[in-house]
């Protein structure tokens, strides 16, 4: 990329800022890059303006060119089918794929922004109208229409027969379709998190939902810039989609691939052979910030790095004081300076540090031995103990051997028994959800789109809660927020769930992840969020 470019793409910036945070109308944003000479196909960029879609329109920039290979730490453990799974890999992958009526495209979560719902108005407590963009084709070449909003939000919501994962972060809600391009919804109860919700709703297509859960599952079929050609174990292709609503993708053939190694995924990025890699450990910054030709991205995730703890079996279960002993038994300051790094910060709640209402609790959890050891005599443990299996992941989370060992070491100080068990992804999935395999305690993560019930009505709302946390307060606290569609109300609540989970302490909040992408400096235009979500669209490769 020469000099010229990389200046243009700078004034670019600039101006693009200026216009979202309203310090220049869409007419100044035009004149000032005519001014600066930023024309052509960077000017074919212009960001929306408030109540636009969140990724501009590419219409002029010519035909997609360019194969990008993105080398990612997470497997693909899931299947296609966008409401029957929880992995992160595949909500990443499933945003280049399908769009959502709403969306949540930049790093201000409490601010949607039109999709294929180009307005939206609630009509009363429980129903909202919506109407459609017109001219959306799906990849097999149905045209999108208001019976594909109604047939997605119903089987998402758990309005159907269709037992689906998503049913837990959503209320009940029907469809009723008022013309081609309008549909009206209705909650079951009043669902503050309605809107949030549809951003991280995949649009489907109703003749697909009438084939059945299996075909679904099999191939994706999305109305998003690229559709998949390629679909293996480890490495999904996908092409441009030369009908996208907004206009083809740049990049013409972008390739994710699940290298497991992180010095593999550097490797390959540095001798070429690959354009993107995320994940990138604290190690590896300083090699990547001293190449000319790569940038290096870090944003703090709205992801909490947890203990996950097992509750529907011994020690942990109905025995709060030992699962404070945990917290207080580790040092997580440590583990987010010295191990983690990055953009890394220390969990301040059970919520994402920069989810919506989250605030920080008190005491704050910090290395207290002594403290935890009363806590381990109060529990039953006054002899020390007890004795569990601690699991951690390769691959997926960054250096989580050395903090799943690190933190081994910490709870052996104390006189806890930790047996420490490294493993993939996949196999720790199976032993955190499988009611015959060992294990108790889980060093995992789980990420949100922003807003506290989708978190909390997976992890911890029954019966459907995470390691079997069953709690009946928390159960009516997580509902009274969903029900509450003030924002000052929403606040009330959740100060009390947060409170009430920080005293009961069901899994251990660490620290919220650093994400970290490295690119080459030719590719222009990715977008990294703190949900995870890596946009490929409008990204260009020169």
């Amino acid at each position: 990329m020469d000099s010229q470019h990389e200046r243009d793409e700078q004034i670019l910036e600039i101006l693009t800022h200026k216009l979202r945070t309203g310090g220049l109308s869409r007419r100044q944003f035009i004149q000032a890059a005519a001014l600066f000479g930023v024309g052509g196909a960077l000017a074919a960029c212009v960001p929306p303006t408030a109540g636009q879609t969140g990724a501009p329109a590419v219409t002029g920039a010519g035909a997609p060119t360019g194969t990008v290979r993105f080398l990612v730490a997470e497997s693909f453990w899931a299947n296609w089918h966008p409401f029957l799974h929880t992995a992160q890999i595949q909500n990443r992958i499933q945003r280049q794929i399908f769009d959502r009526l709403v969306e949540a495209e930049t790093a201000d979560f409490s601010k949607p922004a039109p999709m294929l719902a180009t307005s939206w108005r609630q009509l009363d407590a429980l129903t909202w109208e919506l109407k459609l963009k017109e001219g959306v084709k799906f990849h097999g070449g149905q045209e999108f229409t208001a019976e594909d909003a109604k047939a997605t939000v119903e089987l998402a919501s758990g309005a159907t027969d269709v037992k689906v994962n998503t049913a837990a972060r959503w209320v009940p809600t029907t469809g009723e379709v008022v013309d081609k391009l309008t549909v009206r919804f209705k909650t079951k109860e009043p669902f503050g998190p309605f809107l949030l919700q549809l951003t991280v709703t995949d649009v489907v297509s109703a003749a697909d939902v009438n084939k059945g859960v299996e075909p679904m599952k099999a191939a994706p079929n999305g109305t998003g810039p690229f559709r998949v050609v390629t679909d293996e174990k480890d490495r999904k292709v996908m092409e441009a989609f030369s009908g996208y609503w907004r206009g083809a993708p740049r990049i013409k053939t972008l390739t994710w691939e699940f290298i497991q190694d992180s010095q593999t995924r550097l490797s390959a990025l540095l001798a070429g052979q690959a354009q993107v890699i995320d994940r990138v450990p604290p190690e590896h910054f300083q090699a990547l910030k001293g190449s000319p030709n790569l940038v290096l991205t870090s944003v703090t995730g709205l992801e909490n790095v947890n203990l996950w703890i097992r509750q529907d079996r011994p020690p942990f279960d109905g025995n709060p004081k030992l699962r404070q002993a945990l917290a207080w038994s580790i040092d997580r300051e440590a583990l987010t300076k010295n191990l983690v790094g990055g953009a890394s910060e220390t969990a301040l709640s059970h919520l994402p540090n920069r989810a919506l209402f989250a605030a920080p609790q008190s005491p704050k959890y910090t290395l207290d031995p002594e403290r935890a050891k009363k806590l381990l005599a109060e529990a039953g443990f006054a002899s020390g103990g007890p004795e569990f299996i601690l699991w951690g992941t390769t691959g997926f989370l960054p250096r989580a051997k050395d903090v799943t060992e690190a933190i081994a070491d910490n709870l052996k100080k104390v006189g806890m028994k930790p047996t420490v068990t490294i493993t993939d992804v996949a196999a720790i999935i199976d032993a955190l959800f499988s009611k015959d395999k060992p294990g108790s305690v889980f060093h995992l993560s789980w990420s949100g789109n922003g807003d506290p019930h989708v978190s909390l009505a997976t992890l911890y709302r029954s019966p459907g809660a995470w390691t079997g946390a069953h709690d009946s307060k928390l159960d009516d606290l997580i509902d009274s927020g969903a029900r509450a569609t003030k924002d000052a109300d929403r606040v009330a609540v959740y100060k009390e769930v947060q409170a009430y989970l920080w005293e009961n302490m069901p899994h251990v909040p660490l620290y919220n992840s650093d994400f970290t992408i490295a690119h080459v400096k030719a590719l222009s235009g990715l977008r990294v969020l703190p949900n995870f979500n890596t946009y490929f669209y409008p990204a260009a490769l020169a």
